[in-house]
Order: structure tokens, then C-alpha cells, then sequence
């Protein structure tokens, strides 16, 4: 079966309360309403999944019932995107494509894999393996050697992100309600195709290993240049570029498991070289458009968790209210496509130059090298563990110069889409 591309759904502020009392049974549900069908359908399967075991938890029949409406949308979208993306309207098309055992074979499976852990618990992880591999043969695509992974390892575990449609920059209703910056418009739809991107950022010890095996010397370290950093000794915090900072020594501490910071787009170039050819697969930073795509996990609030700053769920803020530099990767939770630290920790470089604004971007997924102006800019993605709330919403951009350096600057790796994956 060929493969197809998702939507991202937008819901409107009356939807989402309209979502949260049928979720929570306070509203009875219009039939030819398709959101609150869909609500009608996850609280159903939210029921019937967890019944047994909420007569017998109460912890868990509590935590059925206050989850969020921003929460049980994204388990309905992740449930039903291979369904809706083959229906005309909801369910219609399907039930002439699919014998009504294929269809919730498939709805179960998905289900299964967008649920949060809470729930993926009282599965198994033969469960979830089961369904991944259900919803992989109906999407056509080849899941084998993809799995999220606890802590990262010598080189940058790559997980597959599926193709689809998404609006890109300043959403209308979720991110202009937090505060847009003028270069994240014109708000415009994008399709993106299959693709990989490393489950997280590139880590010190990862990059060690490069370093180790080439003698690579980044451009903080060459002629003892040094890396930005915020002097927290001087008044008002100010930031210095400093000879003695650099990726080995940030001024803060970090170990193997940490992001490696004060790295340039030039420095991950180097590094993309060196891993494509130690791992025999032409790797590459990703398009500005992939990363946003991968970022959002599916879904259009500013953040990929919700609509608010949350700091349980990213390293934002210097430490007002979480860690006071970076930490290691992995540390907050992931978001739907199983990445994590995609909003804060560091900035990350994309393969993207800059342009001020998304007039004349690409629609289909693409980095965007060309109208560049002669700027010798390039852009970065994320915000990072220095920044506000709305530093580290999903559409957040900024630019800097192919050698500029920071230890609010690092990467992440990605891949094309290949079959019988190395």
C-alpha cells in the first residue's frame, strides 16, 4: 500500500471546551458533529481500555478523568490518522477499503503507540512492538531498526518520522495567543515527506568520538577563538565571547550524556561528514520545514504538549523554575514522534539559510538554500535552556553566522528515507 499524508488538524477554542465535557461525560454529544465524535470515540476507548484496571486503581481512574482535552486530541489524532487520511469524511471511504477487522486492528494500533505511558504501561511492550509493526505494513513502510531508545549511545539513534501536511510558522488561535515573532510569517501549509531524525541531540560523548578519531578542532578551539557565553559574575549577566569557553569546557558542567554546545553550522557540517562516512549513510541536517513538522508531533499548539509553557515538560528559563544550564538529553518527556528536548536545552542548527520571512519558502518539505541574499546566515531552530515561554514554542526561529558559537547552540542529525535501513 502506498504511503500518504496526514493533516494537522487546528481546533477552535469552542471545540476544545466542547472536546473536554463529552471527554469527561458533561455534555451529550451531537451525532453530525465530527469533533465531538471523535471525543465520543476516545472517551469510549479511554473506558473500555482502562476499565478493569480503574476499578481496581483509583490513581488511575483519576487520571482518565482529568486528562486534558489538549491531551486526549492528540491520542485521537495519532489514532486516526491512517484512517482519515483514506476517507472522503470520517470513516466512509474506510468501510469500502477495509473489512471492519482491519479497521480496528489498525485503530487499536495506532491508539496503542500515540498513548502516553500512563497507558502504554498496562500493555507490554510486546503490544506496542505488535502495533508498530501493524501500523508499518499499512503505511508501507519499513519500521525495522527504528526504536526509541533510554539515554543515547556512540552514535545518534535515527527513529522515522511519517510524511505529512502541517501549517508552518505563526498559528493562528495557538501561537499569536503566546506571542509570534514577525519572521515566523506568512503562517503556510508545507508536506513533508518520510524522512529520519535523530531521537536527540548530538551529545558530548557522541561528539567526542568524532573528535577522537579525526582531531577535529571546532571554531571556538581554533586560534583560541572561544564560544559566547553569559558571564554570570558581571552585572546584568551580560554576553562575552570568551577564549577559554569552547565544547570541552561550556562553564558549566556537563558529561557524556549532555548536549554538546558551542558548536557552528560549519562544526556540524564536520561532524555530518565524518558520520556518513564512519556509518556508510549520507546523513545530513534536517530542513527547517522537517524540523518544525518533527517538532509539533502532529499537532498545531504552541507547544507540542499544549498551548502554555510547562517547565516539567522542557529546560527553558535558567533555572526560574528548571535546570540552570543544559541537561542531559532525554531528561523531559517526548513528544508524539518520540523526540526529545525539540523545544529548549540548545538551539539547533537546520541545513536552512535565512530568510526573514516564509514569502516564497518551499511547500514540500525542502531546506531552503536559495534567495539567500549573500547573507552567510543560517538558521537555527529550538530556543534554548536560557529562554522564556515563548522562546520555545515550536515555531520559534533565529539566524546566525556559519561560525557564529554559543553554549546555547548544538544539533541533531537527520537522514532521507531509505528501505532496509543499515
Amino acid at each position: 500500500m502506498s504511503e500518504k499524508d496526514s493533516k494537522q488538524t487546528l481546533i477552535t477554542k469552542e471545540d476544545d471546551q466542547e472536546w473536554a465535557k463529552i471527554l469527561h461525560g458533561e455534555m451529550t454529544p451531537d451525532s453530525d458533529n465530527d469533533t465531538h465524535s471523535e471525543a465520543l470515540l476516545v472517551r469510549n476507548y479511554l473506558i473500555a481500555r482502562d476499565e478493569v484496571v480503574a476499578l481496581k486503581e483509583v490513581a488511575v481512574a483519576d487520571d482518565l478523568n482529568v486528562l486534558s482535552a489538549e491531551e486526549a486530541k492528540v491520542v485521537y489524532q495519532q489514532a486516526s490518522k491512517q484512517i482519515h487520511i483514506r476517507a472522503a469524511t470520517p470513516f466512509d471511504r474506510l468501510k469500502r477499503a477495509f473489512v471492519p477487522a482491519a479497521i480496528g486492528a489498525l485503530f487499536l494500533a495506532v491508539v496503542i503507540l500515540a498513548l502516553p505511558d500512563k497507558y502504554k504501561s498496562f500493555l507490554g511492550d510486546s503490544s506496542v512492538d505488535a502495533s508498530r509493526a501493524s501500523v508499518a505494513q499499512m503505511a508501507g513502510l519499513d519500521y525495522s531498526g527504528y526504536k526509541p531508545v533510554d539515554g543515547a549511545g556512540d552514535y545518534p539513534n535515527m527513529l522515522l518520522i511519517h510524511s505529512g501536511k502541517f501549517t508552518m510558522g505563526c498559528t493562528t488561535g495557538w501561537d499569536d495567543t503566546v506571542g509570534c515573532r514577525a519572521n515566523e510569517f506568512p503562517p503556510h501549509e508545507v508536506s513533508v515527506k518520510t524522512f529520519e531524525l535523530a531521537q536527540h541531540e548530538v551529545t558530548v560523548r557522541q561528539f567526542e568520538k568524532f573528535v577522537d578519531a579525526t582531531g577535529y578542532l571546532t571554531y571556538a578551539e581554533q586560534e583560541s577563538r572561544g564560544c559566547v557565553h553569559r558571564d554570570l559574575k558581571a552585572e546584568g549577566h551580560p554576553f562575552v565571547m570568551a577564549p577559554e569557553i569552547n565544547w570541552r569546557n561550556p562553564g558549566f558542567p556537563q558529561e557524556g550524556q549532555h548536549p554538546v554546545t558551542c558548536i557552528s553550522w560549519s562544526d556540524a557540517q564536520a561532524y555530518i561528514a565524518w558520520l556518513s562516512e564512519e556509518q556508510g549513510r549520507e546523513y545530513r541536517l534536517p530542513s527547517e520545514a522537517e524540523w518544525e513538522y518533527a517538532a509539533r508531533g502532529g499537532k498545531a499548539y504552541a507547544y507540542f504538549w499544549g498551548a502554555e509553557a510547562n517547565p516539567l515538560s522542557a529546560n527553558y528559563g535558567s533555572g526560574d523554575e528548571g535546570s540552570q544550564f543544559t541537561t542531559v538529553v532525554g531528561k523531559y518527556p517526548a513528544n508524539a514522534f518520540s523526540l526529545h528536548d525539540m523545544s529548549g536545552n540548545l538551539w539547533e542548527w537546520v541545513q536552512d539559510c535565512w530568510h526573514k520571512k516564509y514569502d516564497g519558502a518551499p511547500t514540500n518539505g525542502d531546506a531552503w538554500v536559495d534567495n539567500c541574499n549573500g547573507s552567510g546566515k543560517y538558521t537555527r531552530r529550538g530556543g534554548a535552556w536560557d529562554a522564556p515561554p515563548q522562546g520555545i514554542r515550536s515555531a520559534i526561529r533565529s539566524a546566525g553566522a556559519k561560525t557564529d558559537r554559543s553554549v546555547f547552540y548544538g544539533f541533531r542529525v537527520a537522514h532521507d528515507y531509505t528501505k532496509n535501513k543499515k
